[in-house]
């Protein structure tokens, strides 16, 4: 005898209960995680079809990520990361300028990284030292190095060393030897008494990359901004006055009238015009002088050192970070390890790439002297990791202009600079 299936309403809307709930869940794990991940425009349309190449592997690897980019242009994009982190709506991943980074990890709108590095094995050896110090803050680590730039190398116009019979395979290594130089390549050409080609065009607008390049002879002096323990600020100490002393010689005796308001395009247009014979700045502006004067034979060194120096650069560059607020943090971190890694980094940065493998990589390919870039870079400083950087910079530029203006001695400006940084401090 056969027995009978009885099946009760209440047993049908239990199955269909398990069913919808396991559809449901089935649904949501095959539902993608949305990273936008936010950063700077790229004018240079190969890049961002390499980023958007690298993009679309990455999201190969990883079918359940689907990654978002936006970009903005960098005088409105601190005030638009701010914004959105303040109101809870920032991306989960974005990039912050080196000198933003203590600013947005003190405020809490970024996560430390340390576990995730830990877990990962991702070592600090990777990248240059003081690409990874800029991403330090209180001992922790607040982001990881993506892209990288340095203030300063020399740049010269080997032409000119000729013309005025100096060695154009033999540029100038110390301070000394700059400004011999500089006054030497410092002349009046057409001759009506007034020099129309200088030595030098150093800038002192109240630019940022004045600060970067003023810094840069303070760390190769020997000196720094702020005390390691970030108590006070150490400006008015013997090795930056001598460095701002070096600084003003410059100015005064090989660079042409106007450093007041001088910014670092400014001199770059006078380098490729043919107007000054030698030029600091970093590694990016080589296209610029390629383009706009491509018969000059010019060449690059590293940053002119004291005597009793080394030859330190100031950093730039970008870290990458991921949001405090962010639901997939993890998924975060898997495309921070992925864009930072050696053949990508190389692939999708404006810069040079953070990453010390892909940096001899990149370099080799798209700079002339590799080799003297990837020793500046290595020879290099942060701007003082702290959170309010920004008005530092701005009591620094207010101390270049007196400077330049020659107000005060320099001791008594920087002892100024320094009370007020105290204040901030």
């Amino acid at each position: 005898m056969r027995a009978k299936i009885i099946i009760r309403p209440v047993n049908v809307l239990l199955m269909l209960g398990l069913i919808l709930s396991f559809c449901s869940n089935f649904a949501l794990s095959q539902e993608k995680k949305v990273l936008n991940y936010w950063g700077m425009v790229q004018a240079e349309l190969r890049l961002r079809e390499a980023q958007e190449d690298a993009v679309a592997d990455f999201e190969k690897m990883h079918p359940d990520i689907k990654i978002k980019v936006t970009v903005f242009p960098y005088p409105v994009y601190r005030d638009k990361l701010l914004v959105a982190a303040k109101a809870g709506a920032a991306p989960e991943i974005f990039v912050v300028d080196q000198i933003w980074n203590p600013e947005f990890a003190a405020a809490g709108f970024v996560i430390p990284l340390d576990d995730y590095i830990a877990r990962s094995g991702l070592s600090s050896d990777t990248f240059f030292k003081g690409a990874w110090d800029s991403c330090v803050h209180k001992g922790k680590v607040w982001g990881i190095p993506f892209d990288v730039g340095v203030w300063s190398q020399l740049f010269y116009n080997r032409d000119m060393f000729r013309e005025v019979g100096l060695d154009p395979n033999r540029p100038p290594v110390y301070w000394d030897e700059y400004l011999d130089y500089g006054k030497k390549l410092t002349r009046d050409v057409d001759g009506d008494g007034t020099s129309d080609q200088w030595g030098s065009g150093m800038y002192g607008g109240r630019h940022e990359g004045t600060i970067c390049e003023t810094d840069a002879f303070i760390f190769s002096n020997g000196g720094s901004i702020l005390s390691e323990d970030f108590s006070r600020c150490v400006l008015g100490d013997k090795a930056s006055v001598e460095a701002m002393e070096f600084y003003k010689k410059v100015v005064d005796e090989m660079s042409p009238p106007g450093a007041t308001a001088r910014t670092p395009d400014d001199a770059v247009k006078l380098f490729s015009a043919g107007k000054i014979a030698m030029h600091l700045q970093g590694s990016w502006v080589q296209s610029t002088i390629t383009a706009r004067a491509p018969e000059m034979d010019w060449a690059v060194s590293l940053l002119p050192k004291p005597r009793r120096g080394e030859s330190v650069g100031t950093y730039g560059g970008w870290n990458l970070v991921i949001y405090q607020k962010s639901k997939y943090k993890d998924a975060a971190w898997e495309f921070i390890k992925y864009w930072s890694s050696k053949g990508i980094n190389e692939k999708v940065i404006a810069l040079v790439p953070a990453n010390k493998e892909s940096a001899d990589i990149f370099l080799a390919l798209k700079k002339r002297f590799p080799k003297v870039i990837f020793e500046q870079l290595r020879m290099a400083h942060p701007r003082p990791i702290f959170p309010g950087y920004p008005q530092i910079s701005e009591v620094q530029r207010d101390a270049i202009q007196y400077l330049l203006l020659g107000t005060k001695s320099i001791q008594q400006i920087l002892d100024d600079a320094a009370a007020e940084i105290n204040e901030l401090l």
